[in-house]
């Protein structure tokens, strides 16, 4: 519309221009040639305007066009994250049950006034830590929600700083400020664990190779007036206020905004990856608690973090103890329950043969020698035969040989040349009504509604205690007697 405008103008001027040529009037050839002056002055500036506006937007397309490289490079490296995270789960969770198994039945030859005993128990109770913290990772690849139930922290708080305290360097001392009992919140405590650990080592990095003091202080705190909080604002209430205070080289205000972001490090190049906070930001979004940090050059930092009271009652066990995550446990239908978790102290698995167990021949199939071993000698104590196998297509030839002798079968998923359910297929094809128990590292090896149409009767994910298993086994035998009438 304006183009036309202009147009009509610049021809109307041209056009009187031509008159007061054929005129010969000097006076309006004057006017007219001033007036087209102006007017070509005028597009010039609207045509600079113009393409100055035009630089600007195509300026901004191209940070857009940055941003969105930056994010599909994020996204390609999250997702090379989560597939990295599924191998590291799988072969994490095989290790660990080696460990544990082995110490448990170390702790089984060990009398109770022996110091080794002690080291053992505390090598046992860092499994599980170790194993809740695995689990942690494969719900973040996962994307699943945490089992959260009523908790008090102040034995998951105490317990963790005991562990801590053995893995942090000689320099840094640890100070606890913790009241008798405090809470309860709606957490699950291996998600309190992670925070707590992160935090420390968010800590460390920031004291860097000098004397420093790490102080935890726990109790609980009323909110009057809304604050500003992280990952959002604090709101009136009753909360469970945990603060880790360090007197490391401290935090500008510029630098203390973005430390919740994924990837970015305060620390030298090379010195830290920088998720550490990302994390504890999505765990207390996950708990909808809010974390205050606070910080000063030079000072050190502290970091509060609110948790919602509830009103429920937590029950409570003498000794406290982390709570051990037990990630699939059978509710004696055949289904498992994912996340189900209890608060038992560390104990000692005791060799105790049970009369119909020790009728019970399992053949057993991992392709981890280490791990068929210790499952074998674990499962031996409890009074059963065990034929081991680290093949599945040897366990298939010696089960086609003699089907009948055997009363369960346990087979690993993800092994070579066979998988766990591929190999359930072709046993319920040769004998349909033996139990089939599948266990695995990593559950998403698998899907378990094809897997329980392939036969599969329970789900047992790694480390499981030899206890458990037996136990599992147990219920399974039994099940099978009262089928069958």
């Amino acid at each position: 519309m304006r183009h036309n405008v202009v147009n009509d103008i610049i021809t109307h001027m041209i056009g009187d221009l031509m008159e007061a040529i054929a005129q010969e009037s000097r006076s309006t050839l004057l006017i007219v040639a001033l007036c087209c002056a102006v007017v070509f002055l005028v597009l010039w500036i609207v045509t600079l305007i113009r393409s100055r506006n035009n630089r600007l937007h195509l300026r901004d397309l191209q940070g857009e066009l940055r941003n969105l490289e930056n994010l599909l490079v994020q996204a390609r490296r999250m997702e090379a994250v989560g597939i990295l995270a599924g191998s590291i789960v799988h072969n994490l969770n095989n290790l660990l049950a080696v460990i544990l198994g082995h110490t448990r039945m170390a702790l089984n030859g060990v009398k109770p006034d022996s110091p080794l005993y002690e080291e053992l128990q505390r090598v046992t109770k860092a499994g599980d830590m170790a194993s809740d913290l695995v689990q942690e990772i494969s719900d973040f690849y996962r994307q699943a929600d945490q089992a959260h139930k009523p908790t008090d922290l102040v034995p998951v708080v105490r317990d963790t700083l005991k562990l801590l305290q053995d893995i942090l360097p000689p320099t840094v001392e640890i100070r606890e400020n913790l009241p008798h009992r405090c809470g309860p919140v709606m957490a699950s405590p291996s998600g309190v664990q992670q925070v707590l650990m992160n935090l420390f080592s968010n800590s460390v990095h920031a004291i860097h190779r000098r004397h420093g003091i790490i102080e935890v202080t726990l109790k609980e705190e009323n909110v009057e007036e809304w604050q500003k909080a992280f990952p959002q604002d604090l709101g009136p209430g009753s909360y469970v206020q945990l603060t880790v205070t360090d007197n490391g080289r401290g935090m500008d205000s510029k630098t203390l905004d973005q430390i919740f972001n994924s990837y970015f490090s305060a620390s030298e190049k090379g010195q830290a990856m920088g998720i550490g906070l990302s994390t504890v930001h999505r765990i207390l979004k996950d708990h909808d608690g809010v974390t205050i940090p606070h910080s000063t050059p030079g000072r050190g930092t502290s970091f509060d973090i609110f948790f919602p009271m509830i009103a429920w009652k937590v029950v409570t066990q003498e000794p406290a103890s982390i709570p051990v995550d037990l990630a699939q446990v059978s509710n004696g239908n055949g289904a498992a329950l994912p996340g189900f978790q209890e608060p038992d102290p560390v104990e000692v698995e005791e060799s105790t043969t049970y009369s119909e167990e020790a009728e019970a021949t399992v053949l057993l199939v991992d392709d981890q020698e280490m791990v068929a071993q210790v499952t074998a000698r674990g499962l031996q104590r409890m009074g059963f035969r065990v034929v081991t196998h680290t093949d599945g297509r040897r366990a298939l030839d010696d089960f086609l040989q003699t089907p009948d002798i055997f009363d369960v079968v346990i087979t690993d998923q993800i092994m070579p040349h066979m998988s766990g359910v591929r190999l359930t297929r072709k046993i319920h094809g040769i004998r349909e009504d033996i139990p089939i128990i599948l266990i695995t590292g990593f559950r998403d090896s698998f899907n378990e509604q094809q897997a329980k149409e392939a036969g599969v009767t329970d789900f047992v994910l790694k480390p499981t205690s030899h206890r458990d298993l037996a136990d599992l086994i147990r219920r399974v035998l039994l099940r099978r007697l009262k089928e069958k009438g």
